[in-house]
């Protein structure tokens, strides 16, 4: 579960924008090209999704696409990039202002699932290219990780068993538990663009309530 990716970007890959904020003409761009190439990903994978491939389910030139990006790494990267931040500022949000750890877990896991549920097609191909693309020095994208990677799932877990809230275990084995559920989303509709997430959605949060030593109020 990956709402804050650390992403290794090549120097080359995207232009810098110009002096000031990115014209809306620039930004609007980048998103269209964004979306295109998470259609191209999906139907086609990480390693065929090239820039000509990209530009032509957007309906522009190949030459346009380089103006903006000058490789499909640096396109594809910052669609992993846009993607993840959504996520994470989804979850964010449904925190914000929440004290009590449960009610913490709770907004954050339902607020995850329903953002997989709504944005499918654009995590599907944002853990594609995680999976597939590997750093300048060989490593796979996906076991690149920081210090913040899950900090917030780890907070809350933190606090809970800190407050008595769930029962007391290794942090790194409750954080494992919470990821797993609701990553589940992710590969279910990875395997089927239309799988209906609404069971899992019923039941994870109850799932991980119990799993912790929680009560399901």
């Amino acid at each position: 579960m990956r709402s804050e990716l650390p992403i290794e970007r090549d120097a080359d890959s995207a232009r810098p924008p110009a002096a000031g904020s990115r014209s809306f003409i620039e930004a609007a761009r980048r998103e269209q090209l964004i979306a295109a190439a998470t259609v191209t990903v999906n139907e086609i994978g990480y390693h065929r999704a090239s820039l000509a491939e990209i530009a032509g389910r957007a309906g522009i030139a190949k030459s346009a696409v380089a103006y903006y990006f000058s490789s499909k790494e640096g396109l594809l990267l910052e669609l992993v990039q846009t993607v993840f931040e959504a996520l994470g500022e989804r979850v964010l949000r449904a925190v914000d202002g929440v004290e009590e750890p449960a009610a913490r877990l709770r907004g954050y896991a339902e607020a995850y699932l329903a953002h997989v549920d709504a944005e499918r097609e654009a995590l599907a191909a944002a853990v594609e290219i995680v999976v597939s693309h590997r750093t300048a020095d060989g490593t796979p994208l996906y076991l690149v990780a920081d210090e913040d990677d899950a900090a917030l799932v780890r907070s809350i877990l933190r606090a809970g068993m800190a407050d008595g809230a769930f029962q007391p275990m290794p942090l790194d084995v409750a954080t494992g538990l919470v990821e797993s559920v609701l990553d589940r989303a992710i590969t279910l509709v990875q395997r089927d663009p239309g799988a209906d997430l609404g069971p899992l959605r019923a039941h994870a949060v109850p799932f991980l309530f119990r799993a912790l030593g929680a009560a399901d109020g």
